[in-house]
């Protein structure tokens, strides 16, 4: 079944396409067409298939192949996808695949819980009353039986890692802590760094971003670059001081975020009077925006705390 693109509709708080995956799937699907149509529901609203939708439209397409289906059908992909990760073997690519369909379904029958919204919260006339809404990971940590980290740790590598620099971590049975970090490089160092570790050129992530800071510093001062990689000669102390030093580097820096917010807040007071004459729907926007504020540094709160819980227990992944 074909539709016109301009028909679809995205609902609000979906996370956005990624530009540079976008590129990629548009010249695959100049190549061999697209395999799999976009997902509808009944009301013509995206369900799966935002970067194939992305990439129609970068091609100049109008209409777009798609596969309606209802809210039982969703329901009843969600258990399989479940069943697929709790009793079939899967690698970590078709783990990573799965989870990212389970993330789509999930915030489609749940769109409180999409990265911007008020997870778990709803507001009448202003007050505010929970509700039991569990997020992503909660809900996939307790279907599963993987950890909150887990399942973190392997949406980031699903989102970011690049699907070239991906090819290249699989082939070499990379482990999954180094495909994380892999992850975590600009789009353009991916592949790169992954040609360097396969080929014995780095030794990890961690040199290869040294050797790109060397070089970046090289054109800089244009000077040769030389060919061989950096030696990492720092001691144990001295790594420990900079990492020590990076941490408290990150704690200046939120807290300058906190000092900037609350600067602002003092600004704002002195519109009480206005605010005050609001009407209750506008008022209600403006509480529901604080809300999100004050939800969002909670759910960060229990994250941390989560973490540090699992690294004191000493409950650490199996990264292979």
């Amino acid at each position: 079944m074909r539709i016109k693109i301009s028909s679809i509709k995205i609902n609000p708080g979906r996370r956005e396409a990624e530009p540079k995956a976008v590129e990629e799937l548009a010249r695959s699907i100049t190549a061999v067409g697209l395999m799999n149509p976009v997902t509808l529901d009944q009301n013509n609203t995206l369900v799966a298939g935002l970067h194939r939708l992305e990439a129609a439209k970068l091609l100049g397409w109008t209409e777009i192949e798609c596969t309606t289906i209802g809210m039982d059908s969703v329901q009843a992909e969600l258990a399989e996808i479940d069943e697929n990760i709790v009793r079939t073997k899967l690698n970590r690519q078709e783990l990573c695949e799965q989870l990212l369909r389970r993330k789509e379904i999930y915030e489609t029958l749940h769109p409180e819980t999409r990265h911007g919204m008020r997870n778990g919260q709803t507001s009448k006339n202003a007050n505010l009353a929970t509700l039991e809404t569990k997020s992503f990971a909660e809900d996939t940590a307790e279907k599963t039986g993987m950890s909150k980290r887990a399942v973190s740790r392997l949406l980031q590598i699903a989102n970011n890692l690049t699907r070239d620099a991906r090819r290249i971590v699989e082939a070499h049975s990379m482990t999954q802590d180094t495909a994380l970090k892999l992850s975590r490089l600009h789009y353009d160092e991916q592949v790169e760094a992954a040609t360097m570790l396969a080929e014995g050129t780095m030794q990890s992530v961690e040199q290869y971003q040294e050797y790109q800071r060397e070089r970046r510093k090289a054109i800089a001062l244009s000077r040769p670059l030389s060919d061989e990689p950096p030696v990492d000669t720092r001691t144990e102390e001295e790594k420990e001081r900079q990492k020590k030093e990076s941490l408290d580097g990150l704690v200046r820096e939120f807290s300058r975020f906190i000092e900037q917010f609350l600067d602002r807040m003092k600004m704002y007071q002195g519109y009480a009077d206005d605010f005050a004459e609001m009407s209750q729907l506008q008022i209600s926007q403006v509480w529901d925006s604080a809300a999100a504020v004050d939800m969002a540094i909670i759910a960060f709160s229990k994250e941390v705390k989560a973490l540090q819980a699992e690294n004191e227990n000493g409950g650490h992944d199996n990264e292979n």
